[in-house]
C-alpha cells in the first residue's frame, strides 16, 4: 500500500520500524497475557475490554513471547520486551511485500528496527531483523489473493495499490512483463480481436486467463450479472 508507493516513487534507502515505550495497546496485550498466565501484579487496563480489541489481539503473540522469555519480570519490563518483539513482527510482515523483498535482496533497501523511550526521547537502534537471512531465504513472497473473508480495503490504500502497480508496469518490473511486447505492439499497430466475450464483472473470472489468450486476442465486455439492455 502506502509504503510500496513511496518506495516506488522516491526509492528511499531505509525503512525504519519504530516501536515506543508506554504504548497503551502493548500494555493492554501484556496485561491480557499476564492475567492468562495467572499473574495478578498488573495495573488496570486503560482500554476497557482490551481482550476484544483487534489491535490488542494482534499484539498478543508478542506479549506472550515476551512473558515466556521472562516469566517473573515486572509488568513494565515485559511491556518493553513485547514492544521490541512487535518491531520484529512488523519487519517480518514487511518482508511479505514482493516490492520490499525484491528491494532488500537487490540491496536497494534496508529495513531496520528501533525503539524509542518516550520518557527520555532516546531512540535505540536495533539494526536489521536478527533472522533476516533466514527470512529472505524462504524465497520471494507471492502476491496476496483477496477473498471474501478479507477485510475491506480503505479507499486511499486501494488507490495507492493501483498507482504502485502501474508504476511497476511502466518501469518494467511488473509481474506479467512477458506480455509487455504485445501491449506495445498493439499500441502502435491497432487491434483486431478474434472474438467478443460478454462476461460478468466478477473479480474471480479473468477472461483472458480462462481462455489462455494474449492481449489483443479478445474484446471483453464485463457487466454486473452479465446483462445487457434490450435496445442497442
Amino acid at each position: 500500500g502506502s509504503i510500496e508507493y513511496e518506495l516506488s516513487s522516491d526509492q528511499p534507502p531505509v525503512v525504519l520500524v519504530l516501536g515506543n515505550s508506554v504504548n497503551e495497546a502493548v500494555q493492554a496485550a501484556v496485561r491480557v497475557a499476564m492475567l492468562a498466565a495467572g499473574r495478578s501484579d498488573v495495573p488496570p487496563c486503560k482500554l476497557g475490554e482490551a481482550q476484544d480489541l483487534i489491535l490488542v489481539q494482534k499484539l498478543l503473540p508478542a506479549a506472550r513471547d515476551a512473558l515466556r522469555s521472562m516469566p517473573a519480570a515486572p509488568f513494565d519490563q515485559v511491556c518493553d520486551s513485547a514492544g521490541k518483539l512487535n518491531v520484529w513482527s512488523t519487519v517480518e510482515s514487511l518482508f511479505q511485500s514482493p516490492k520490499i523483498y525484491d528491494d532488500v535482496i537487490a540491496r536497494r533497501l534496508t529495513v531496520q528496527g528501533a525503539y524509542c523511550d518516550v520518557k527520555t526521547g532516546k531512540v535505540q537502534f536495533l539494526g536489521e531483523h536478527p533472522a533476516q537471512q533466514g527470512l529472505l531465504e524462504k524465497g520471494r513472497p507471492l502476491d496476496v489473493v483477496r477473498t471474501a473473508s478479507d477485510p475491506p480495503v480503505p479507499p486511499l490504500e486501494a488507490l495507492c495499490s493501483l498507482a504502485v502497480g502501474n508504476r511497476r508496469y511502466t518501469q518494467g518490473v511488473g509481474g506479467e512483463q512477458g506480455e509487455s511486447y504485445a501491449l506495445k505492439a498493439l499500441a502502435g499497430g491497432g487491434q483486431l480481436p478474434a472474438a467478443v466475450v460478454l462476461g460478468c464483472a466478477d473479480s474471480r473470472a479473468p477472461v483472458e486467463i480462462y481462455f489462455d489468450m494474449q492481449p489483443g486476442d479478445l474484446f471483453v465486455l464485463r457487466t454486473a450479472g452479465n446483462t445487457i439492455e434490450g435496445g442497442f
